[in-house]
């Protein structure tokens, strides 16, 4: 609700409005109606025929009637008292202004009434000014009520008092919905907040879902290389077992050699590089060993990590289903609410 152009009908419903001025017109047995910068927003509360069925049924005698509402409204606003005044027909009305947040956004109107015997000459001239047959004109401001100076002046301060309780209840009801405004402006953009959240929520378990996947490959990778490095110091133990045969079999070629003296001299010199041909590849397949070793080390670790990093995904993947969850009931809440 905008405060800076409340009209009356924000602030306090029509029907509420009218119940008001009709009790208000039964108490004091006079005339009421409510109305705002554009003229009467209600029904007129016991008229009189002078004012419903002559005056206001004349155009001229309506557009005075509401520039009389009107100006008795701003009188009364400008004041901060009940204005008490002759309307252009010669009636006693008085007006009582509702001010809502500093600002005049209409008037409880109220009278019809005199307060002497009416001047038949004045009234066939008014009568006249607006188009009305003044014998019928006249006719029906004997009608009218009669009425003391201080009971219109009670009524009037009575009016006024009842404006001054719409005004406050007007104030604290536009000050409500304009915090209600407020708040459900919030709650939406929150609702915004928890929505965007929750598709990031729903984009982080995709997330996690495959990297999930993806360590369970890694891991089955990971068991394969164990098993092929396995495979592997099988072969490594098979050359180890042929080296060593090898220098077996240079050790004794060497022997013969020696035995065969001259002849065996070159027979000799190929036992001596079967021999260290050996010798290296001892040395190589203790260095490939020891490699496989480090490898398999590696290996066991790595799988220990897998399982860890696992494990503390699938941990996060339920806390983040749980969030998930929340996020959705809070989102169902804050709909509520709204």
């Amino acid at each position: 609700m905008d405060m800076d152009n409340l009209t009356l009908l924000d602030v306090i419903d029509r029907h509420t409005l009218q119940s008001l001025q009709d009790a208000f017109a039964e108490a004091t047995g006079m005339a009421a109606l409510a109305t705002d910068a554009t003229g009467s927003v209600t029904q007129l509360s016991n008229p009189t025929e002078f004012c419903m069925n002559l005056t206001r049924r004349s155009s001229i005698g309506c557009e005075r009637c509401n520039k009389c509402d009107l100006q008795g409204g701003a009188d009364a606003s400008r004041t901060g008292q009940p204005a008490v005044y002759f309307c252009h027909g010669g009636l006693v009305d008085f007006a009582a202004p509702i001010i809502v947040n500093g600002k005049h956004i209409g008037s409880l109107i109220g009278g019809q009434v005199l307060t002497e015997e009416p001047n038949d000459s004045k009234f066939r001239t008014i009568a006249g000014q607006i188009g009305v047959d003044p014998e019928k004109y006249v006719r029906a401001v004997h009608k009218v009520k009669i009425v003391p100076k201080e009971q219109i002046d009670a009524a009037a301060k009575l009016l006024f008092q009842m404006a001054n309780a719409l005004s406050d209840v007007g104030y604290q009801r536009a000050l409500a919905q304009e915090q209600s405004n407020r708040d459900e402006a919030i709650v939406s953009r929150i609702q915004e907040r928890f929505t965007d959240i929750n598709a990031q929520t729903d984009e982080s378990v995709t997330a996690i879902n495959a990297l999930a996947e993806s360590f369970v490959r890694i891991k089955e990778a990971a068991a394969a290389s164990a098993k092929a490095v396995e495979s592997t110091d099988n072969i490594i133990k098979t050359i180890e077992n042929a080296s060593t045969q090898l220098t077996l079999i240079g050790f004794n070629a060497s022997i013969e050699a020696k035995r065969a003296g001259a002849a065996g001299k070159g027979f000799n010199v190929i036992a001596q590089e079967v021999r260290t041909l050996s010798d290296k590849n001892t040395k190589q397949t203790a260095e490939i060993e020891k490699t496989l070793h480090g490898i398999k080390a590696s290996m066991k670790d790595i799988n220990a990590q897998i399982k860890d990093v696992h494990q503390v995904i699938e941990q996060n993947r339920d806390v983040i289903e749980a969030l998930r969850t929340m996020l959705e009931d809070v989102n169902a809440l804050i709909s509520e609410i709204k």
